[in-house]
């Protein structure tokens, strides 16, 4: 059988997997890659910074923010500087959320680090961010 089918077939169970892990939110895995940003790292988020954080477009989080407000997980502060800027804070409802969901994925990733052991568990994350670079760097040289 080919390498690269094999390949694509491992890293096509293995992405489902993880994203498996997230089952049950009750919002979109994207928009919970907003709420433990603004949950867990120091602002102010803005949704410039929070695009740049998740390498996505601005009009994608400004979908994701206005689903999230409409939901109840954040508000929006306007920037005393500039009236049309604002920033993204999280409500005690997505703190809660952040918590638990985070709770849960540690759980999780214990599973996998009893399978694999500590060494080859960190060996996986190790390789999986190298191949991030990688794939990022060749990606940003075929769009030039």
């Amino acid at each position: 059988m080919d390498k690269y089918f094999v390949a694509n077939a491992v890293l096509s169970v293995f992405s489902k997997n993880y994203m498996d892990l997230k089952k049950g939110l009750p919002i979109r895995p994207s928009e919970m890659g907003v709420l433990n940003i603004i949950s867990e790292t120091e602002g102010p988020h803005t949704p410039v910074i929070l695009a740049e954080m998740l390498k996505v477009s601005k009009p994608m989080i400004t979908a994701h923010i206005i689903s999230l407000e409409n939901k109840g997980y954040i508000t929006k502060n306007p920037s005393p500087q500039d009236k049309r800027a604002y920033y993204i804070l999280p409500t005690e409802k997505a703190k809660a959320l952040v918590k638990k969901a985070k709770a849960d994925l540690t759980h999780k990733l214990d599973w996998l680090i009893d399978g694999l052991g500590q060494d080859d568990f960190n060996a996986l994350v190790a390789l999986a961010e190298k191949a991030n670079k990688i794939m990022e760097t060749s990606e940003a040289e075929y769009n030039e």
